[in-house]
């Protein structure tokens, strides 16, 4: 199985998680007024293969939020030389 998706996220939209306790894996869920992301593994994979995905989802995620705070000091670097200038 495949899917792609591409959103651009809004002020209104709300990161968030289902805590199922022991009972069931957890879901990660990006929702805002017009779509809605869930992410979860299968309940039949091992906790394992669970537990490797979230390890690397939250390595990309940190990866991408470095990225955005360099990004975004760049841009503040540039707003304040265009005002000097």
């Amino acid at each position: 199985m495949s899917a792609s998706m591409m959103f651009n996220p809004e002020p209104s939209t709300r990161v968030h998680f289902h805590d199922y306790g022991t009972d069931h894996p957890p879901i990660l869920a990006l929702d805002a007024e017009d779509y809605a992301l869930t992410i979860s593994v299968f309940e039949g994979r091992s906790p394992g293969e669970h537990k490797a995905f979230a390890e690397k989802l939250a390595q990309t995620v940190a990866g991408y939020l470095a990225a955005v705070d360099r990004w975004a000091t760049a841009q503040s670097a540039d707003a304040a030389s265009t005002q000097d200038g």
